[in-house]
């Protein structure tokens, strides 16, 4: 069910080697920034590490991407301040929810209807209205791009027919004739005046997306993969590929091709948000600059609701440098030439260089924070020999020394944890359950019970797979295989980067990438992470919980039809599960069954052997104020939106 692609948050922890000497690199680095340095405040300066994949709300799925088009593009709602669970109104003033019976599903979906903020604008003046965020919705699913699958999982294109609506099971046939239709209307209507017979399309019933006038629009859930109800819809419309873009100004630079990326909108921004985005050199040591708004239109809304720091204007430039050299950006924050840092990794050596200076902050988050960035585990595939032995792989989850990978790899900046949903998200480990343990006693037990007892497997190399991220995962890997030599398991870790992993998880009919020799494979064995999309259980169990998700169809060969004391409803309790609402005691216990299910099912098949949840931190310089931080958060340090900080 889930995407290869992956939104990557990932803050984790590697140890550096403290540099010294780089003076005349650094200024050979930072020739060409013209607004940063020590002692001005008209710019906020960030070094962010990696390159945005796309500037387009409906394309990008990164980090460095959803922290750039969050200041120029706002959707419906987003996050409350800090909060994971409660969200405010941005683009919408309010919002209802009503459920209405489906004969199909025999079930209760719901519909929210939202009230739209009226006077807002696009940068260019443009209007933005109900069919304008109609338009902006159905765009999103026509570019079939990376995020798509957020908004598929509760809403489909739409063939304009109340009585036989388009949904995510309908025939191809069915589905390439609707989105014809479909994308010569979004490339044709004017959506700041359509015509009454257009008017009458946008507003017919049972469609994902339902005008009702002007300044109300009305998502009716059911129509995408679920189909069903679902908890956590306003945390999957806060994701940028929900956001509102203008369709004058896409008409005007190439308008919307199914399934096909808009060269011009990757590179260039157009939005209703505090922010214009100016001087986009996608290459090291380019960069782009955040101007605020001159037309911006939240300033009243602010001024009634300042609470609502979504509507804040923008009170201070920021400009952004992509360094990905962990020095430069070292001594950049130390001098102040930069007020804050967005780092692919950090490690304790540079933590406790950053943590001499008194200019600055280091500031250790939540264990949601990290969750969220990137929680890691060992996949045993269990369908290929020895990992098809449960005692083989009972004996590799305890012969592992945790402890030892946290204290000498991590520099004891992570924690250990119980999955599939990471810790600190609703319904993460209801019953308790403690994490595997180092028990060197039980793995010899376990590996005597095996095909692989008296050293029966130690000839046979295995390759183990590992992100080669920096030191903290190449130390892993040796830390690994010494602890699985203790019990004559013989592993050869061969380092990857991500694109690389991302092919191993290829599926082609018949046959997984990670069965080939692609990448120095076959792996059978290897490192895996997830990043969240929102905040959500469902978002990590489609992944690495459902047979068909990512992490088990071509890693950890996890198949929940496979096992003895289930059927193959269990499957499905991803998706009950997503579709029953938190909001009464009943539900809550029945979540809190389904989730302990879950957790426990992978809990004893030891096809997933929970590794580290790395601590993310905050780094920024003292004058920097104004900056609310948030788990989902891309903008650093850990803030959605630049729009409420400043400079001292």
């Amino acid at each position: 069910m889930r995407p290869q692609t992956r939104n990557i948050i990932v803050v984790a922890i590697v140890v550096i080697v403290v540099i010294a000497g780089i003076g005349a690199y650094y200024v050979l680095q930072h020739s060409t920034t013209s607004n940063c340095g020590p002692n001005q405040k008209a710019y906020i300066c960030i070094d962010q590490a990696e390159i945005p994949d796309s500037l387009d709300p409906d394309v990008t799925f990164s980090t460095p991407g959803w922290a750039a088009v969050q200041q120029v593009y706002q959707g419906l709602v987003n996050y409350n301040g800090s909060s994971v669970t409660n969200f405010s109104g941005v683009l919408a003033s309010s919002w209802t929810v009503t459920s209405n019976y489906n004969l199909d599903t025999q079930s209760n979906i719901s519909t929210y209807t939202f009230a739209l903020r009226q006077g807002v604008v696009f940068s260019n003046g443009d209007p933005y209205n109900a069919y304008v965020q109609w338009y902006s919705f159905y765009r999103s699913l026509l570019l079939a791009q990376g995020p798509q699958f957020i908004l598929e999982e509760n809403f489909y294109s739409t063939n304009f027919s109340a009585s036989n609506p388009l949904s995510y099971y309908s025939s191809n046939a069915s589905v390439h004739a609707a989105n014809t239709t479909l994308v010569n209307d979004l490339n044709s209507w004017n959506f700041f005046d359509p015509t009454q017979s257009e008017i009458d399309l946008m507003e017919t019933a049972n469609q994902s997306f339902q005008v009702i006038n002007q300044y109300t629009i009305a998502l009716n859930l059911g129509y995408g993969y679920l189909a069903s109800n679902y908890t956590y819809l306003l945390a999957s419309i806060s994701a940028p590929n929900s956001y509102a873009v203008d369709p004058a100004w896409i008409d005007a630079n190439g308008g919307i091709s199914i399934g096909n990326v808009n060269g011009y909108t990757s590179s260039n921004t157009l939005g209703t948000g505090p922010f214009l985005l100016e001087d986009y050199n996608p290459s090291g040591g380019g960069g782009y600059v955040l101007q605020p708004n001159p037309k911006y239109w939240g300033a009243a809304a602010y001024a009634a609701a300042p609470w609502n720091i979504n509507l804040a204007p923008a009170n201070t430039s920021v400009e952004i440098i992509f360094q990905d050299t962990i020095d430069i950006t070292t001594a950049d924050l130390i001098d102040g030439h930069v007020q804050g840092a967005s780092f692919a990794y950090i490690g304790p050596s540079t933590i406790a260089q950053l943590e001499g200076h008194s200019n600055i902050v280091v500031q250790s988050l939540p264990t949601i924070y990290g969750a969220t960035s990137g929680s890691w585990w060992i996949y045993l595939n269990q369908t290929v020999y020895p990992f098809n032995n449960l005692s083989v792989r009972m004996a590799i989850a305890h012969a592992i020394n945790y402890q030892q990978i946290i204290t000498e790899a991590f520099g004891g900046y992570a924690s250990t944890w119980v999955g599939p949903v990471p810790p600190s998200y609703p319904d993460y480990n209801p019953d308790n359950l403690a994490p595997y343990s180092y028990d060197l006693g039980l793995a010899y037990k376990e590996m005597a019970d095996s095909p692989c007892a008296a050293g029966a497997c130690k000839g046979t190399t295995l390759k183990y797979m590992y992100l080669n991220t920096g030191s903290d995962w190449s130390d892993t890997a040796s830390l690994l295989q010494a602890d699985l030599a203790a019990i004559n398991i013989t592993i050869d870790p061969i380092p990857v980067n991500l694109d690389q992993l991302y092919a191993e998880q290829g599926y082609s009919p018949g046959d997984c990438a990670s069965n080939t020799s692609l990448n120095d494979g076959p792996f059978y064995m290897g490192q895996e992470f997830y990043t969240s999309d929102y905040i959500s259980p469902d978002d990590w169990t489609q992944n690495d919980f459902v047979s068909s998700g990512s992490a088990n169809m071509c890693m950890a060969g996890f198949n929940s039809v496979m096992l003895s004391d289930y059927n193959e409803s269990l499957d499905n309790l991803t998706y009950i599960a997503a579709a029953t609402p938190d909001n009464n005691a009943t539900n809550n216990a029945t979540l809190a069954q389904d989730y302990a299910t879950m957790t426990q099912v992978l809990y004893n098949s030891y096809t997933e052997i929970w590794l580290v949840v790395p601590t993310s931190f905050a780094v920024y310089t003292t004058n920097l104020h104004g900056f609310v931080e948030n788990p989902m958060a891309s903008a650093e340090p850990f803030s959605i939106g630049f729009n409420t900080q400043w400079l001292t």
